[in-house]
């Protein structure tokens, strides 16, 4: 089916993962150039019921953990689910690559995905999601959202929901034995992930409690688990204040790196950082390149620089020229901004960054480094291609390349000026890319 073009508007790319009778495949707006997931079955498929109420249920959905539905495709043969396409990685394979994790990660992932779930319980008619897994939990940058919701169901009263359990090992025994079925079972689901991350987590930080809370939670007996996800986020939020208050919380770091001199790769860089601190999210530019532009941008604007941290402030803007931030020991959350000037002179590992602003500049000349810069870093799951200058046109030329949604930041005399055109851009931003 790749390069398929549906309902006259989606181009199907590539496959991204089947099962249960149905495929899920990539696939490009034509007009709007965003990429989409679109989810298919054929109309003869004895799943075909529980698809049509997957598609019912997300589509009474809006939470950030969980992806947006567009619409419900159908032709002769199949039905079509399209929905957001979330730009990550598993969280299997996120904890593949990794040969410890922290306490302070463990606590962050499973309170938002107490979160999530109980958004779905707190439903008008509660829902149930029955199948959580670390497949289904696609990691990006600090968030995370669930994926398939091929087995959720509306919580009966009378008997269990559908007589499809998921996937065994992280299925509650009930769902096994056919007995009724309540809320319990997505506080199962939640102790198996806390119990996979647990197996995963650095041996320093195993503690007794967190041992305690994954037994409660995945006891076989329903009336021995916690009775809601409140009583399990309050125990997590106990082991956060025992054992996480010394420890740093997660860093948003995002390198803004262009592709020549010239691109506006500082300007992008300070903007995102007003942007942020003027919303009240904590941000700090840091300087990561030769040029020395703080220094000359605290003088000439007159700014204030504190004497025993090199901060830099005007207005909403907070920055430290190279080598300072290594000092900062009490900036453990929010977000990091790095201007890396140049891919070329780029010092920094870019592998430990959550995400990668690659500033374009708007003229045609530009495009051949472009394409030779993006290629190099185009495998990074947190990539996000920017053309400076307000050249929509530009920006749609490379999306149309690339396959890919390519932003177009709008032209702009001063960095330290939040614009309402700005933050338009970066709320479209944060909203796409989950910043």
């Amino acid at each position: 089916m790749n390069h398929q073009i549906l309902s006259g508007k989606y181009e199907l790319i590539g496959l991204l993962g089947a099962g249960a009778g149905s495929q899920v495949y990539l696939a490009r707006h034509r007009k709007l150039e965003h990429f989409r997931a679109i989810k298919c079955i054929s109309k003869q498929s004895l799943a075909r019921s529980r698809f049509l109420l997957e598609a019912e249920i997300l589509q009474s959905l809006s939470h950030p953990g969980i992806p947006t539905i567009y619409d419900l495709e159908e032709d002769e043969d199949s039905y079509y689910l399209v929905e957001e396409y979330v730009q990550g990685e598993s969280l299997d394979a996120f904890v593949l690559r990794r040969q410890n994790l922290s306490l302070a990660f463990v606590v962050q992932l499973a309170r938002q995905l107490c979160d999530i779930i109980k958004y779905l319980h707190s439903r008008p008619v509660p829902i149930v999601y029955q199948d959580l897994k670390p497949e289904h939990i696609i990691v990006y940058g600090n968030q995370i959202k669930i994926v398939d919701f091929g087995i959720a169901a509306y919580i009966s009263k009378e008997g269990n929901p559908f007589q499809s359990y998921g996937t065994e090992a992280y299925a509650a025994p009930e769902k096994k034995n056919g007995t009724c079925c309540d809320e319990r079972v997505d506080v199962y689901g939640i102790g198996k992930i806390l119990e996979f991350l647990y197996n995963n987590l650095d041996k320093e930080n195993q503690i007794y409690h967190l041992e305690a809370l994954i037994e409660q939670a995945i006891a076989e007996n329903p009336m021995d688990r916690f009775s809601c996800v409140d009583d399990l986020t309050s125990e997590l939020l106990k082991i956060q204040t025992m054992h996480v208050k010394t420890e740093k919380h997660l860093l948003n770091r995002i390198a803004v790196i262009g592709t020549r001199h010239g691109t506006g790769t500082t300007h992008i860089a300070i903007s995102f950082n007003v942007y942020q601190n003027q919303g009240e999210i904590p941000s700090y530019y840091s300087e990561q390149n030769r040029q020395g532009d703080l220094w000359r941008i605290g003088e000439s604007r007159k700014g204030t620089i504190d004497s025993h941290t090199s901060v830099i402030r005007y207005g909403a803007f907070r920055g430290m020229p190279i080598g300072e931030m290594d000092q900062m020991t009490d900036f453990s959350d929010g977000t990091l901004i790095q201007d890396c000037g140049t891919y070329e002179s780029s010092t920094i590992e870019l592998e430990n960054c959550q995400g990668i602003i690659l500033v374009i500049g708007g003229k045609c000349w530009d495009e051949p480094l472009a394409k030779a810069v993006y290629e190099k870093l185009c495998m990074h799951k947190g990539l996000i291609p920017i053309v400076n200058f307000g050249n929509e046109q530009m920006a749609r030329q490379y999306a149309k390349c690339w396959r890919r949604s390519v932003y177009c930041f709008p032209l702009d005399p001063d960095p330290f000026v939040l614009t309402n055109a700005k933050c338009r851009f970066f709320e479209t931003l944060q909203k796409k890319e989950g910043w």
